[in-house]
């Protein structure tokens, strides 16, 4: 089998070995690492004790070494855990500024030693440059951002990238602002965005999404088009742009004669510039490193093979940073260069047999037929992680992608040229700005008509996605040997049977998800394609919307305030303008809604919900179908023992009780019903 034995799959094979090792070891629970005390050393044994079989039966053994270094290396490469007595306590910390996830921004902590090179989140009330130093006092938090069902848990994610907690801060000093590389890459940051204004107009705001991958700018009914439609990858900075930038650096180059060999170090040196005034995300990383292979393979005057370039790119990343292999962004991204490195392959392959070569006009291959194949194949090559990450899919892209990536892949280099112009006479770039506005405005009226949606996919475990890349990868190496393709092709058909009928085939039931958010107690009930909004939340909380997004759900039919308390219902208005919604109900006297009692009952086609906010006979709420009864209740009431789920409110829990928003399941004393504590999200099939 070639892509076992052949010579020229070195590197990909390597990165396969590798790449499994790293998630192996990264995936391993704490539970395990501790049953079998330290998954490292014992990695490492296994690597040494692989040597002697690689040297006495075959060189193929080496792969063992690889997968046990490997294994090894993630679990090293994890920062170990802080013990639970710091939090809480007051601490002093000096740090620098790296960045900003949501709301909160990123400090690489300097002192205290004890954390020296973790970092920490804090919520600062102004915008500060990367690389401002502060000193800072308050109380380390552990993370507790919402964790819901069909949503990336965001508190493992930075847990993995070194992120100890948050800082409840008492006191915020800046000690000295950004100093030397990171201070001018700030302020070229800050000229280009201040020129692009001047140049594009209102549709700046596009251009400089495209060209630095800053969406703070962009505005909210864009994004949800963009989302909708599948195009948000047009806003993160990855191989489209970093193949237009390197494309148009390689015309000034041969424009003013550079040598040959002068071509890849001068690329090379551009390119880390563009990669540190952008940020290194693993797209543009990986981009970058094919994008040089392929430079290389010219100027040496190589054959290059795409497969061992994006190979390479991988090996790159993840000796780095390992734990971007667990990450959506890495997966999502080397998953769309494979589909369209083996649909380029395979369309290559196609219209060169002897039935169809010459018989195609070329103009249709090129604009028609090329790009079809590649926005197909990047779309069905990413959906697997989706539905494995998010539980939803969507073709949006299939489509959106024909006449949106040519037009983007017009205004970056014309984008380029008109700023260029503008350093020599800011009226001679503002001529050319023009047409860069008019195609971003055609981009932004595209994406506005062009349909798309999200799809429910059901859970698909990434054992079995991983399994399809697998089989994928050997079709595309043994396409030439009949025998071996078959197979091939048939584990590859039994495991898309795997994902779909089980999927297909279940029975659907009411689901009731108890959302984790910050204030209220939120819960959406999804029956007979109809969706039940049990409270909105509080305007502040993104959590309710995010949620509804995850799942495609664009319409609510009811929203039901079962909530006295107007601060946990405030996220109304903001649900209104997201959202189609049918009819609303609440206990609170307001004019934009229908006026409930503070107790009754409300018969819906899926169930029956019963409320009393006095709680004088009733819980709280209580939904029954026919098949399951769950009741909402407070920790001051008795709980009903015939009731299959009880759901303990945070309404009456202490909030340092809360701080980990941990999902707590125990059974009752008496009777056999479920006790869930709102602290985390989970989902309740009725």
């Amino acid at each position: 089998m070639e892509l076992l034995t052949g010579k020229r799959f070195l590197a990909l094979r390597c990165a396969v070995v590798i790449g499994a090792g790293i998630a192996l070891g990264l995936s391993l629970p704490q539970e395990v690492v501790l049953r079998v005390l330290r998954v490292w050393w014992i990695a490492l044994i296994l690597a040494a004790l692989s040597i002697i079989p690689a040297i006495l039966l075959s060189e193929r053994f080496l792969y063992l070494i690889l997968l046990f270094l490997a294994v090894s290396y993630g679990r090293v490469s994890l920062p170990s855990s802080v013990t639970g007595d710091l939090y809480d306590m007051p601490l002093k910390i000096e740090g620098q500024l790296a960045g900003k996830t949501g709301s909160y921004s990123i400090l690489n902590i300097e002192e205290p030693q004890a954390f020296k090179g973790r970092k920490v989140l804090i919520y600062l009330t102004r915008d500060e440059e990367l690389g401002t130093s502060f000193n800072i006092q308050g109380r380390l938090l552990a993370l507790a951002f919402p964790r819901n069902p069909g949503v990336p848990n965001r508190n493992q994610r930075l847990e993995r990238e070194g992120v100890i907690g948050r800082i409840s801060a008492d006191h915020v000093q800046v000690t000295s602002p950004p100093q030397g590389i990171r201070a001018w890459l700030n302020k070229t940051r800050k000229s280009l965005i201040r020129r692009n204004k001047e140049l594009f107009g209102e549709e700046a705001a596009l251009y400089t999404a495209i060209l630095l991958g800053e969406r703070s700018e962009v505005g909210k009914d864009l994004h949800l088009d963009m989302k909708r439609t599948g195009t948000l990858h047009l806003l993160a900075v990855s191989g489209l742009h970093v193949g237009v930038l390197v494309g148009f650096l390689f015309l000034l180059l041969r424009l003013f004669r550079t040598p040959r060999w002068l071509m890849l170090p001068l690329l090379a040196l551009m390119l880390c510039f563009y990669i540190a005034l952008v940020g290194p995300r693993a797209s543009i990383i990986r981009a970058s490193v094919m994008s040089l292979a392929v430079a290389a393979g010219f100027v040496f005057q190589r054959k290059v093979l795409p497969l061992n370039s994006l190979a390479v790119a991988a090996l790159v990343l993840l000796l780095v940073r390992p734990v971007d292999i667990l990450s959506i962004g890495f997966q999502l991204s080397f998953a769309a260069a494979f589909g369209i490195i083996l649909a380029a392959a395979g369309t290559r392959q196609m219209l060169t047999r002897k039935r169809i070569k010459g018989k195609i006009p070329s103009w249709l291959v090129k604009w028609i037929i090329l790009p079809l194949a590649l926005s197909i194949s990047a779309t069905l090559f990413t959906m697997p992680f989706l539905a494995a990450n998010f539980h939803r899919i969507t073709l949006g892209p299939l489509l959106a992608n024909l006449p949106v990536i040519p037009l983007v892949s017009l205004i970056l280099p014309l984008g380029l040229v008109a700023l260029l112009l503008s350093l020599i006479w800011l009226p001679l770039g503002q001529i050319l700005g023009f047409v860069v506005f008019g195609l971003a405005w055609l981009v932004e009226k595209l994406l506005q008509l062009l349909p798309g949606s999200l799809i429910p996919s059901g859970t698909w475990p990434i054992g079995l996605v991983i399994g399809i890349f697998v089989a994928v990868l050997i079709l595309h190496t043994e396409r030439t040997r009949p025998k071996r393709f078959v197979y091939a092709l048939g584990i590859l058909l039994i495991g898309a049977n795997l994902a779909i009928w089980p999927w297909a085939m279940k029975p659907r039931r009411p689901e009731l998800t108890l959302l984790d958010t910050y204030h209220g107690n939120v819960a959406v009930l999804r029956s007979n394609g109809r969706t039940v909004l049990l409270n909105p939340g509080s305007r502040a909380e993104p959590t309710v919307s995010d949620f509804l997004d995850s799942r495609g759900i664009r319409r609510i039919d009811w929203v039901l305030c079962l909530s006295d308390k107007a601060g946990d219902l405030s996220g109304l208005d903001s649900l209104k303008s997201r959202f189609e919604i049918g009819e609303i109900g609440s206990v609170l006297k307001d004019e934009a809604t229908t006026t409930l009692p503070h107790s009754g009952r409300l018969t819906l086609p899926s169930c029956t919900i019963t409320y009393d906010l006095a709680m004088r006979k009733l819980p709280y709420y209580s939904i029954k179908t026919s098949r399951k009864r769950v009741v909402f209740t407070s920790e001051s009431h008795r709980m009903d023992e015939k009731a299959d789920v009880n759901v303990l409110l945070n309404r009456y829990i202490k909030p340092e009780e809360t701080e980990g928003r941990l999902i707590s399941k125990t059974r009752l004393k008496v009777g056999e019903s479920e006790v869930i504590r709102e602290q985390g999200g989970t989902m309740i099939e009725l």
